[in-house]
């Protein structure tokens, strides 16, 4: 394996896991600003609540462009693979790819969610009921996460050896 064929294959993988560090974080920030614990409150406790909503509100609107691009180095790896270094179709479908596919459907999820509440907000409506599905939907996701990145990791060392 030379060089541009190491970059073509580490890319989804690096992207990917600076990805799932990128969404842990905005979990992890909004259940520290529920629960006003941990380690995460103790950076964030001294900003305004409605500067740090903000800024979810900001990362939450990039999360489609950014699982986007990782799903698309994913393609790019896997038709690489395919096609210059020789892989069996089998080798390229995998339960890390499914569950990245369905991990992909729950940030849509979590973006519609997401623009409904803010939605209401502006209109002045309850946004409790929608505010419980994101949540949900967030935690969700997170065990997710979990699973995609282990199984990815994996794979990754089935594809490197």
């Amino acid at each position: 394996m030379d060089v541009v064929d190491a970059v073509v294959i580490l890319l989804h993988p690096i992207l990917g896991f600076l990805m799932a560090i990128w969404l842990y974080r905005q979990w992890k920030i909004m259940k520290a600003l529920k629960t006003k614990k941990g380690m995460m409150w103790a950076k964030i406790q001294d900003k305004k609540r409605s500067d740090i909503v903000q800024k979810h509100e900001i990362s939450g609107r990039r999360s489609l462009l950014f699982i986007f691009i990782v799903i698309i180095f994913a393609v790019i790896a896997d038709a690489y693979r395919y096609y210059k270094l020789d892989a069996d179709i089998s080798s390229i479908v995998s339960l890390h790819g499914w569950l990245g596919l369905i991990l992909a459907f729950f940030v849509y999820m979590m973006y519609k969610s997401g623009t409904k509440m803010v939605k209401q907000r502006d209109e002045k409506i309850n946004i409790g009921k929608t505010r419980g599905v994101h949540q949900r939907i967030g935690d969700f996701l997170v065990w997710l996460l979990v699973a995609v990145v282990f199984l990815g990791f994996l794979r990754l060392l089935d594809i490197l050896q």
